[in-house]
């Protein structure tokens, strides 16, 4: 895979962030999956415990132009940055996804992390789960497709959503890999 300049810059990041939990998720794990072409800005999840110091480490080499809260998600922290040569970064800490009864808290944590190509990257399942409720349909099923054909590896993160209250509706239908009857 060549680098593209997100994962670039997240390479050149990583040495700075060893003490902090975080992981690359959204575009960029779909890329380094082979499912998407290379990604146009880089997708950052950390804790809230390190979201201040990963955020001042951004902000060093990059300015802030957070926008307004959506109005579909409440996380704990965001903020959005962009380098000079144009690269957004978003990094967001304990996401949160609005729903018509109640709000789904993404139980991010170190737990979440899998390293590869020398960077932490979130799990997959996380991410076919949140495509579900961010209704990113193209995305989910793209990593329906991976998760068919590769199996899961993390059952623990299915648990730790359905722990979360995962809502059953955005499971139905079942996909294919889901590894329980129910």
């Amino acid at each position: 895979m060549t680098a593209s300049a997100p994962l670039a810059f997240a390479t050149a990041l990583a040495p700075q962030l060893t003490a902090r939990s975080w992981a690359i998720g959204g575009s960029a794990l779909l890329h380094r999956l082979g499912l998407a072409a290379a990604p146009d800005r880089l997708e950052l999840v950390t804790t809230a415990a390190d979201f201040a110091a990963m955020a001042q480490t951004l902000a060093e080499q990059a300015r802030d132009i957070s926008p307004d809260p959506h109005p579909d998600y409440a996380p704990r922290h965001f903020a959005r940055f962009e380098t000079a040569d144009g690269l957004q970064i978003e990094l967001v800490a304990e996401m949160a996804i609005r729903l018509e009864r109640g709000v789904f808290r993404w139980p991010f944590d170190a737990t979440a992390i899998e390293p590869a190509d020398g960077l932490p990257w979130c799990c997959i399942e996380d991410w076919a789960l949140l495509y579900r409720l961010l209704g990113d349909a193209e995305s989910a099923a793209l990593l329906d497709g991976y998760l068919d054909e590769h199996g899961i590896g993390r059952p623990d993160r299915l648990a730790d959503f359905l722990d979360a209250r995962y809502p059953e509706t955005a499971l139905e239908p079942l996909p294919d890999w889901w590894p329980w009857d129910e």
